[in-house]
């Protein structure tokens, strides 16, 4: 391509705002809210945040601003920026595949928040609160009867407790079920007794809310930046303005100050063990999104001058101070909870969704007005979600785009951007039967989080750090932003990052054990459809370099390597900043 044939050049944001806020809109999400706080308290309270700010500022801003600076440089999404690198362009290709196995599980839960929004509009006592409902058990004590009595060490909130009591014919559980845990398992999910139990489909009123958070999405992207950066504004905004008015309440409740004190406190022996350090690894990687190939699309709609080694800091410390903040939200109603029923702060719920889901909305109800608070909580919820959904759409779509522009065009874009979220909303659906939490489950594990991101992570800073080179990689970035980054960084691509993760990737594969599900233990057949999804995007790495090196121009094999290696990218194209200075380019030339 030359300069004079690229006659549409790239939009870029209208300001450093709209690409601020779609950022942090996508690296702040439900993951700083349940995993990070139930992740803290599992070890060692104020303990955690050792590994994981440490985790942060090693593995977190090298490889986000790695991915924007590409994206930035390169002005292409995230399989198109490796053409500097052709031999490591599966990086990018793994990136779709964990972004498009994320949205099939993800937009579930967003969809569960909507559900819960809604029922929050209720005259009276809440649906969640009372055991008069269809789906509840001769088990269920509503909330209320358990405070302050005897009976609470037998009254179960854990999820695992309540799963699929609905549909068994064995109802003489010994303990009592609290009523927000059948809500969430009996009625939210109508949830049978394994995956092997198909149940049935007929849980319609959340297909309706999966159905309408699809189409909010669509709407925040259906003109590609020009909506998504307006949309931004408010679902980042909104989340923090609610989720302040909870923190006001929450630290004002009694009982909520030994749930901060529990949260803040550090239990230093904890740092002995390495699933400390393995928790705090995989919770930056996590909760900052990185691997998923978003940043790349988000970067290269900046101007080419625009300061990413800077702001890669910003959004870092955003995400970190977000879950902090979060995180006292959490403890200080969870302080409260367990305090107005005799337990410890560690004994009131276990990980997942349960957090929210069950043990807010059962904490929600022992406030005046439970109905403004708990639709205040899980609109901010839905706020967080819908940031990681149509963000995650945005950089799939302009990755296609830029990599296949003859099938995927950047101009009129609406009609198989609509493609592309109808072929989403129907793999979906399975996870709405009966038995869809524990295909939910299977997704959520395997497909888009754990060893698939880390082993894309190790990937990715060794190409940068090592095949790419690092100096050219300098280079590139102060063509960028007039200066060189800190030469700090230089050896975290090369050998902190790759290094850190490399040992959690093992540890993580060392200490596997099969998937459960609460008490529920999974068939082998199940792992192994995990295992597949991961390896979709794993095996997507070496079988697209080995293809590129196969169709290389050379006679011999280090030959072929070589020119694998070789950037095919037009540089004249690259260092164009912005439609000005295209223009300008022209009239020169």
């Amino acid at each position: 391509m030359t300069i004079e044939e690229d006659k549409d050049p790239r939009i870029t944001w209208r300001n450093k705002f709209e690409f601020a806020f779609n950022v942090i809109g996508y690296n702040v999400g439900l993951g700083n809210i349940w995993r990070f706080s139930y992740l803290c308290f599992k070890n060692g309270g104020g303990a955690f945040l050792i590994p994981y700010l440490l985790s942060a500022v090693i593995v977190g801003v090298p490889l986000l601003f790695m991915e924007v600076a590409m994206g930035q440089f390169t002005r292409h999404g995230c399989i198109a920026a490796w053409d500097i690198l052709p031999i490591m362009k599966g990086i990018g290709f793994s990136g779709i595949i964990i972004s498009f196995l994320f949205e099939i599980f993800f937009v579930v839960v967003m969809s569960w928040c909507v559900f819960y929004f809604f029922n929050s509009f209720a005259i009276g006592e809440l649906s969640w609160a009372t055991c008069d409902n269809w789906w509840n058990t001769v088990n269920c004590v509503p909330i209320g009867d358990d405070q302050g009595h005897e009976q609470n060490a037998s009254i179960g909130i854990h999820s695992s407790a309540a799963y699929g009591q609905y549909n068994m014919s064995n109802r003489s559980q010994a303990a009592g079920i609290a009523a927000p845990a059948e809500f969430f398992n009996n009625y939210v999910l109508q949830r049978s007794s394994g995956i092997e139990d198909f149940g049935g489909f007929h849980n319609w009123k959340m297909v309706g809310c999966f159905l309408l958070c699809w189409l909010a999405s669509y709407l925040c992207i259906c003109k590609g930046i020009r909506t998504s950066g307006k949309a931004a504004y408010v679902t980042v905004i909104a989340p923090y303005v609610l989720m302040l008015a909870l923190f006001i309440r929450g630290i004002t409740l009694e009982g909520a100050s030994e749930g901060i004190r529990f949260y803040i406190t550090p239990n230093v022996t904890k740092l002995m063990e390495p699933a400390v350090w393995l928790d705090g690894g995989t919770q930056v990687i996590f909760s900052l999104a990185v691997c998923n190939g978003c940043f790349y699309g988000m970067g290269s709609y900046n101007k080419f001058s625009f300061d990413c080694y800077k702001s890669s800091y910003f959004f870092v410390m955003t995400c970190c101070f977000s879950s902090l903040f979060f995180g006292f939200v959490v403890f200080s109603f969870l302080g409260h909870m367990a305090f107005i029923q005799g337990k410890n702060v560690s004994d009131i719920a276990d990980g997942g969704p349960e957090l929210v889901f069950i043990v807010f909305p059962n904490a929600f109800n022992t406030l005046p007005a439970p109905q403004a608070w708990a639709a205040a909580f899980f609109l901010g919820l839905t706020f967080l979600a819908i940031d990681g959904v149509f963000t995650v759409v945005e950089g799939s779509v302009t990755a296609l785009a830029d990599y296949w522009p003859q099938y995927f065009s950047h101009k009129g874009t609406q009609i198989w951007r609509a493609g592309f979220c109808l072929t989403l909303v129907v793999l979906s659906l399975p996870q709405f039967a009966n038995n869809g939490i524990y295909i939910f489950e299977i997704i959520n594990r395997y497909g888009a989080s754990g060893i698939a991101l880390l082993w894309a992570a190790i990937f990715e800073s060794m190409a940068v750090g090592w095949v790419y080179g690092i100096d050219r990689f300098w280079d590139d970035v102060k063509s960028m932003i007039g200066y060189y980054p800190s030469n700090a960084f230089k050896y975290c691509f090369k050998y902190v990052t790759p290094s850190f993760c490399l040992i959690i990737f093992i540890t993580c594969c060392v200490q596997y054990t099969p998937l459960t599900l609460g008490s529920y233990t999974y068939p082998w057949w199940g792992d192994g459809v995990g295992w597949i999804l991961s390896l979709m995007s794993m095996l997507s790495i070496p079988v697209v370099g080995i293809y590129v090196v196969y169709t290389s121009p050379g006679e011999t094999f280090r030959k072929k390597c070589e020119n694998a290696s070789m950037s095919r990218l037009d540089t004249k194209v690259a260092v164009l900043g912005s439609e000005s200075e295209m223009k300008k380019m022209i009239g020169n030339v």
